[in-house]
């Protein structure tokens, strides 16, 4: 069952020595937990142990913290361990869990079960140009619309843009941390943070009292493509932080995609050096959307504990019922549809929709796997 913090103190101490115990190395601890062996076992919950004077030469500045300094006090923080990935759908995160190296734990602040749905990460520079910002808002509100999740860092930039769009949506989005809960960076994004509680989830396996270092963003990078099924890079200079996430990805087995940008625009030189390097061209959100569909597959199989299969196509023939609700545009297009198979064109002329809402209709049924692309255009899947 998941901890929430704040409620046992002794409970709270044993946790957090644990996780930052110099003297059993990681590997260990992991194995700990992946067989229930907690810090916690053998507590009473009787224990009435003041933290605020407790003196651990484990945590920085020797003194435990109280759980009540988080930055967001008013959002119950929980911790999620490698031991509970397959006790509860608002556990540890299947996909995060099956490196190794993930994360001991994890401290969360928000709505757990936005782990629940497929993730994409969207990462890049923090000085980003207008079409660059543009770019990111749009996708985090496109890929949100879609149903996924939307991952990023809480980074000026690229990051913020990101979230918002996903916002902007109603969309869920999750940030990922480089510092403890209780510090909240940059810290003009208090109100992002915030507004990312109320529609996702804030992210760190990072203790409490732990302050912005630059050893931190590559552990916190790793997270971020861990969590999600592809790393979408939109503009990024080299080196940066944003091609680390876009390796960390890679060598997680995870979707890299660069957005293409002029030889002659620095901020874009990283981008073009992933595409050199094989990452996929993220040029429009709908085909980002529809390209995504294999990685999709692959989480369901991986939520459901099934073994992931290797073949390539994804919706057609997927005889599990697709779970992204409908509204009612979409309803009425697959009656529009019925037996035939109509291309964008034909479609557009036949619903008189705008062209802009009926693309990200057609994406969102084919990512659901209601209908699929043919040489002629879309058809219904039976």
């Amino acid at each position: 069952m998941p901890h929430i913090l704040g409620v046992l103190p002794v409970a709270d101490r044993a946790w957090l020595e644990f996780l930052t115990s110099p003297h059993v190395v990681r590997r260990e601890k992991a194995a700990l937990l992946r067989r229930k062996i907690l810090p916690t076992d053998g507590l009473t919950g009787c224990s009435q142990l003041d933290d605020t004077t407790a003196d651990s030469g484990n945590f920085p500045g020797k003194a435990l913290p109280r759980w009540s300094m988080a930055a967001l006090p008013e959002v119950p923080t929980t911790l999620l361990h490698l031991g509970e990935v397959d006790e509860s759908p608002a556990g540890y995160p299947a996909l995060l869990s099956d490196l190794n190296d993930a994360p001991l734990a994890l401290f969360v602040a928000g709505d757990r079960a936005v782990f629940n749905r497929p993730a994409v990460a969207v990462v890049g520079t923090r000085q980003p140009s207008r079409d660059g910002a543009r770019l990111a808002e749009t996708l985090g509100f496109e890929l949100a619309r879609a149903g996924f999740t939307v991952v990023s860092g809480l980074a000026r930039g690229i990051d913020a843009a990101a979230h918002r769009g996903a916002l902007r949506a109603a969309g869920y989005t999750v940030a990922v941390m480089a510092t403890g809960m209780d510090r909240i960076y940059p810290a003009e994004h208090q109100h992002l943070a915030a507004a990312i509680c109320r529609s996702g989830a804030l992210v760190t396996e990072f203790c409490p009292g732990v302050a912005p270092q630059k050893a931190h963003f590559p552990r916190r990078n790793r997270t971020i493509s861990g969590l999600s099924l592809a790393t979408v890079v939109v503009e990024a200079g080299r080196p940066s932080g944003s091609l680390i996430t876009a390796t960390a990805a890679a060598q997680q087995g995870r979707e890299v995609y660069a957005a293409p940008w002029s030889v002659y625009h620095r901020g874009g030189t990283g981008c073009n050096h992933l595409l050199a390097e094989g990452a996929q061209v993220f040029d429009t959100p709908a085909r980002l959307i529809s390209s995504l569909a294999v990685e999709v597959r692959g989480w369901r199989q991986l939520q459901a504990g099934e073994p992931q299969a290797t073949q390539h196509s994804v919706f057609p023939g997927d005889e599990a019922a697709p779970t992204i609700p409908l509204s009612k545009d979409a309803e009425d297009l697959l009656c529009l549809l019925g037996d035939a198979e109509l291309d964008i064109g034909e479609m557009l002329v036949a619903s008189g929709l705008s062209l802009v809402h009926l693309q990200t209709l057609v994406t969102h049924l084919e990512l659901g796997g209601f209908i699929q692309q043919t040489p002629a255009g879309y058809r219904r899947v039976r």
